[in-house]
This record gives structure tokens, sequence and C-alpha cells, in this order.
């Protein structure tokens, strides 16, 4: 309902897809906002229970990003459940702005903000992004928060663009009007474009080799200097970015040069010892 939080927290909401693998769609900017919702918590709760609490509700939330399970009979009036959060990630107007709830659905009850799952929920954003690109997806929110800005005439509305709901224009209530949300017909189809099987098979192999060299760094992060550490996640982040824009298909030789680029840092870097595999056997597979 805030402009500037839900610009770091909507990635978690930018998939069309609802499974596990969503609940680990994080934002890299979501860190810097939430302390504004626990710092009050610092003037009454030990910091020993807070962790805790904290590490359960994280983990509680994991699970209930599925479409598998239904309905949970008498837990669906106590606890979020599947059913809830399908709610809370859907982009059906009757969807928007519910179901609030981390581990507990009955605050959502208490302040108004509960809706059960009606209508098939249809995920991801009112205005989707359709694209795979990860920078995009986590930047896209705040550039459009900056245009807006300089766009709106007067100080309050400037004001108002950040701290006001997303869909907040001049002359609208603080969480705009309910009738602009798209809507939603059941024929919407998920951001998917075809691309050919060896691409598909090729985008899952390397994305295979950065998981393990992923792995590899965490296990090993305490050892490496910084500079290491950032030019392994700079490559990380720069694979990430190329698999996306093959997957997309739409920028036809520049994705593929950027590709062939991205291969000739890895081999470089891979032959120098900046980046290692937890698996010493595959060395010479990787830079086949």
């Amino acid at each position: 309902e805030v402009n500037i939080l839900w610009a770091a927290h909507q990635v978690h909401h930018s998939s069309e897809d609802y499974n596990l693998f969503t609940a680990l769609r994080q934002s890299v900017l979501q860190k810097y906002t939430s302390w504004i919702f626990n710092l009050p918590m610092a003037l009454f709760i030990p910091p020993s229970v807070f962790a805790v609490h904290l590490q359960f509700n994280l983990l509680y939330q994991f699970w209930i990003h599925t479409e598998v399970i239904t309905n949970l009979g008498p837990l669906e009036w106590i606890l979020n459940t599947p059913s809830h959060h399908r709610v809370h990630h859907g982009r059906n107007p009757y969807c928007i702005d519910k179901n609030y709830g981390g581990t507990l659905i009955i605050w959502d009850r208490i302040f108004g903000t509960f809706e059960a799952e009606d209508a098939k929920v249809v995920y991801g954003l009112t205005h989707p992004v359709n694209s795979f690109d990860p920078i995009m997806l986590q930047l896209r929110p705040l550039a459009h928060i900056w245009n807006t800005f300089w766009a709106t005439p007067g100080f309050c509305n400037k004001l108002s663009v950040i701290f006001k709901g997303p869909g907040w224009g001049p002359g609208k209530p603080r969480l705009g009007l309910p009738e602009e949300i798209p809507v939603i017909t059941g024929k919407e189809v998920p951001f998917n474009p075809s691309v050919p099987a060896y691409l598909n098979c090729y985008a899952v192999v390397h994305f295979a080799v950065i998981m393990d060299l992923y792995t590899e760094l965490l296990g090993s992060v305490t050892m490496l200097s910084q500079g290491t550490i950032l030019l392994r996640i700079g490559f990380i982040i720069l694979s990430l970015t190329s698999f996306g824009l093959l997957m997309e298909n739409r920028m036809g030789p520049k994705a593929g040069i950027l590709e062939i680029i991205r291969c000739f840092i890895f081999v470089g870097a891979y032959k120098l010892g900046h980046l290692r595999s937890q698996f010493s056997s595959l060395g010479y597979a990787y830079e086949v």
C-alpha cells in the first residue's frame, strides 16, 4: 500500500506461476525496508525471541506457495494457508491488497483485509512485466516511481507518488481507483515465449553450472576476499541476465553475443581460479 515499499516487494509477486519456487523469488531491496516494520518490536521484544520468530515466520511462508493443497478445514480460520496466500498473490480485482498475514490470518480478519479464495486466481502483477531479465525485474518499479515523481506537479503530490499506493494519482484516493485495476477474463496466458528445444536444454545445463558455482561460493564465502566475492556475484548476475534474454527470444543476435562474451569470461575466470566448482572432476567438462 506504500509505493516505495511495494517497489521492493513486487519482485516476489511478479511470477505468473505459483509454486515453491515462487517463495524463493525475493527482492534484493526488501531488506532495506523491512526494518520499518521490525523496529517497533525492539522496544519490548528480546532480540533472541525476535530472531527465532523472524526465522519461523520466514520458513512457514515457504510451504504455502503451492496450488497442490486446496483447503485445510478449521485451520483456515486461524492460519495463513495456501488458499489464503493464493489470494494474496492474485491480480484479480478481488485479490488486490488482501491477506497480508504471514503465519496467522486472524490479523486480516480483525483489520478487514481478509478475502476468501473464490474465482480462479490469476497470478502476477496487475501490469505484467513480461521479462526474464532479473535486473529489470528488480529495478523497473523504481524507474517508474522516479519518472512519475518528476512528471507529477506539486511538492505534496510528488511525496504522494512515493508514499501512497502504486495506483494513486492526483485527485484519486490513497490506493487508487478500484475500477482502474485491469479486468481478469480467465483467458490470460503467462509470459512464455517459444524457444527451440536446444536452447531450453542449453539454458538448463548452464543454469545448473551457475547453481554449482553459487553453492560453492556460499560454502567458501568466509575464506574469500571482498573483491573475489563481488566478482563471483557479478558473474552470476551476468549469467542470469544472459539466460533471461535468451529465453525471451526477442533480442535476436544481441542476446547471443552477450552469451558468447559471458562464456569467454567464464572460461578465463575458471582457468585463472577465480571461479571454482564443488566438483573438481567436472573442471574439464565445464571448460568444454
